[in-house]
């Protein structure tokens, strides 16, 4: 799990209605902060970004869901939506927001050997991954972003079922690509509404 120096940081918010499940998923929300840290850090590493900021926000479903509205035009809640904000690697700045009640929802199917914590942290890595370039709107670069996946997921301990199956990496994944600047504060404000 060791990683070479970085100068990149992830700013990790929890939304209190997050915090009764984090802190046993994680033991604690300091250890929940620091892994979702490293989740954010490894995957922009697989992409040779080891400069600038990354926030993570992790909310419920109810607070993702007019965020994935006003952004996306989606009128559902969601796993991920990033806000890639700057990218000239190794230089990254972005934000993303993930929910751990789709989390829990997604690692309960039968088909996916994920635990919730393990499946937030992949919403971490795939929402980064966005922000640091990657796109999986169709077969090729999809497959590429599950390679980038696989490859971050292992830096933090967890290997990842190596099937074409995508739904496990995220069924209803959301990006939101250009001029993702909020005039209310930004995702890690809480700003949106």
């Amino acid at each position: 799990m060791e990683q070479s120096p970085t100068n990149l940081t992830a700013d990790v918010l929890i939304d209190e209605e997050a915090e009764p499940d984090l802190s046993i998923w994680f033991g604690s929300l300091e250890t929940a902060c620091t892994e979702l840290a490293h989740a954010a850090i490894a995957a922009a590493s697989v992409e040779g970004c080891d400069r600038g900021s990354i926030g993570v926000r992790i909310c419920d479903d109810a607070t993702i869901h007019p965020i994935n509205r006003e952004f996306l035009q989606h009128d559902y809640p969601t796993d991920v939506i990033s806000f890639p904000y700057e990218l000239e690697t190794p230089m990254v700045e972005g934000e993303l927001v993930a929910s751990f009640e789709t989390a829990i929802a997604n690692a309960s199917e039968p088909s996916n050997p994920l635990s919730p914590r393990e499946e937030l942290l992949l919403y971490v890595v795939h929402g980064t991954l966005h922000i640091v370039g990657h796109d999986d709107q169709s077969p090729a670069p999809r497959a590429a972003m599950r390679r980038a996946e696989i490859a971050a997921m292992k830096l933090m301990g967890i290997d990842l079922p190596l099937s074409n199956d995508e739904d496990s990496a995220s069924e209803q994944d959301d990006s939101f690509d250009d001029d993702a600047s909020d005039s209310s504060g930004g995702i890690m404000s809480g700003g949106v509404s």
